[in-house]
């Protein structure tokens, strides 16, 4: 057992002992995992998630007392790094037999679960597993709190690897729509997979890391919010809108990504229709921001769906609400999708507060297939210690055009 582990443990259980749920103390934090199937409960514990278990395991960590770690015998070593008592098992009914002994009757535990799936980024847990704790008389309830406490949270230091990434990615941004206009001005080949590489180039000159690739998308396709490239695209040329989705974080341990959208136009005039459903956006993504700041630095509770409510409005009173078809905002931490509160009333409703060290984004969009017009305006906001609201990298006021060279 680790030291490290010992103060997480304990820290858990400070945490534990300030739940009430309807009235009712919170009797611990039940984490399980078959087959690595659990990712959360690994970082939650601290636990290499690279050590294979082909056996279900248990840990209890009660809010006061010593944890309870239960464990095949064909894996006697799967939580030896973990503090408490380990039981071990051999046969199905000997592993039910101890779990019954570990849960008391009655109690009121929580799991890594979403009632109804309303959060399904957090829901780890099987139905078979739910209803084998159920059996012993215990009532489940989320864990989603406090895996956003333990999992979620972007502490100061890595915030600042989020910060030099901004600029960095900033940077990269401005020398694409450059090598866009570049490139038709000297004739040359301009699909959108071949910004997407140029993209995906740049990251590695400067250090940076992705997962996926980053999305360029022009006209109709921008229109599509998670439009993949290919390489029988069309050439990008004058009169083009084009939407660039980018996210990435420096390679190196404990940094956090930055997720940007900027548009473009190719020419010398905005054509109104594009300006009309820019300006709704931008809208949209500043009444958000204005919610959650006044919630936020006035000291007021403030939940993901709340800020997704506030955005939607803006884009349904202007009469687009049907195309504006996904959540407002997503968590943002090692992971591009982190695990903490997403800004979310439509695809889920998150019902999780957004507290101090949380990071996110903010990204209305409008996608009007028919007319072959997508607008999206994404920007990254954190709150830091003192509860005020930041939001990390310039924010996009203005359509950029692109002025090729005749």
């Amino acid at each position: 057992m680790s030291q490290i582990h010992d103060l997480r443990i304990k820290s858990i259980q400070k945490s534990l002992q300030t739940i009430k749920l309807d009235g009712k103390d919170i009797h611990g934090w039940l984490l399980y995992d078959f087959h690595n199937r659990d990712p959360i409960a690994y970082r939650i514990l601290q636990l290499n998630e690279n050590n294979f278990h082909s056996r279900r395991w248990y840990y209890f960590i009660p809010s006061n007392g010593l944890p309870q770690k239960l464990v095949s015998a064909v894996e006697l070593g799967a939580l030896d790094d973990l503090p408490g008592k380990k039981s071990v098992y051999r046969s199905l009914s000997e592993q039910k037999d101890f779990l019954h002994q570990i849960l008391p009757k009655g109690s009121n535990i929580l799991m890594n679960y979403s009632p109804m799936n309303d959060v399904p980024y957090v829901s780890m847990l099987d139905a078979g597993t739910f209803e084998l704790i159920q059996s012993f008389g215990c009532n489940i309830h989320s864990a989603q709190d406090l895996i956003q406490e333990f999992e979620g949270l972007v502490d100061e230091k890595a915030f600042e690897t989020h910060q030099r990434a901004s600029k960095i990615m900033h940077e990269i941004m401005e020398s694409a729509f450059k090598e866009i206009g570049r490139r038709i001005s000297e004739g040359r080949r301009c699909r959108e997979v071949d910004i997407q590489h140029f993209i995906r180039e740049s990251y590695k000159k400067n250090n940076l890391i992705t997962v996926g690739s980053p999305e360029v998308a022009i006209n109709q396709n921008a229109a599509d919010p998670h439009y993949s490239p290919s390489r029988e695209g069309p050439n990008i040329k004058k009169g083009d809108l084009v939407l660039i989705d980018s996210w990435a974080k420096f390679d190196e341990p404990g940094a956090v990504y930055y997720d940007h959208t900027w548009m473009a136009y190719i020419g010398e005039e905005i054509p109104s229709r594009i300006q009309e459903i820019w300006e709704i956006v931008c809208k949209a993504r500043d009444t958000a921001v204005a919610f959650e700041r006044d919630k936020i630095e006035n000291g007021q509770p403030c939940y993901g769906w709340e800020i997704d409510h506030a955005c939607r409005k803006v884009i349904d009173d202007a009469g687009y609400g049907d195309f504006f078809v996904h959540r407002t905002g997503h968590s943002i931490g090692q992971e591009v999708h982190g695990n903490a509160v997403h800004i979310d009333g439509l695809e889920t409703h998150d019902t999780r507060q957004v507290v101090p060290l949380i990071l996110h984004s903010i990204e209305p969009g409008i996608y009007l297939m028919d007319e072959k017009i997508g607008i999206r305006s994404e920007i990254d906001v954190y709150i830091d210690s003192n509860r005020r609201v930041i939001v990390t990298g310039p924010i996009q006021n203005e359509i950029v055009k692109i002025l090729p060279r005749k």
